[in-house]
């Protein structure tokens, strides 16, 4: 009896142990790519977004793991169009290159 006990609280502890590393390393890998992208990035039309690849290499994380912190930090946001995703801290949506500069005449 005194076996099974010992045996559940280890296994109990283990996985807490566990959980909270999985829960640390998410934190640290949303705290990290929030500061990459604000200072790889700008709030200028064309430069306020980048891609997951991108990001990846910045950062030397798995592109699943940027992926899945980016998904789940509040302070970065998504925009998908229809092959690609980028990321911001900026804004949702990117900008149009036309914002600032206005439509150039011919």
């Amino acid at each position: 009896m005194k076996t099974i006990i010992i045996t559940i609280v280890s296994a109990i502890t283990i996985a807490l142990i566990g959980w909270f590393v999985a829960g640390g390393r998410a934190m640290w890998d949303r705290h990290k790519i929030y500061q990459w992208l604000k200072s790889n990035t700008v709030d200028e039309p064309g430069e306020s977004h980048t891609d997951t690849m991108i990001i990846a290499k910045g950062t030397q994380l798995p592109e699943e793991r940027v992926h899945s912190a980016c998904m789940s930090c509040k302070k970065i946001y998504c925009y998908s169009n229809s092959n690609k995703t980028s990321w911001s801290v900026w804004r949702k949506e990117p900008q149009s290159i036309y914002e600032k500069r206005g439509i150039l005449s011919i």
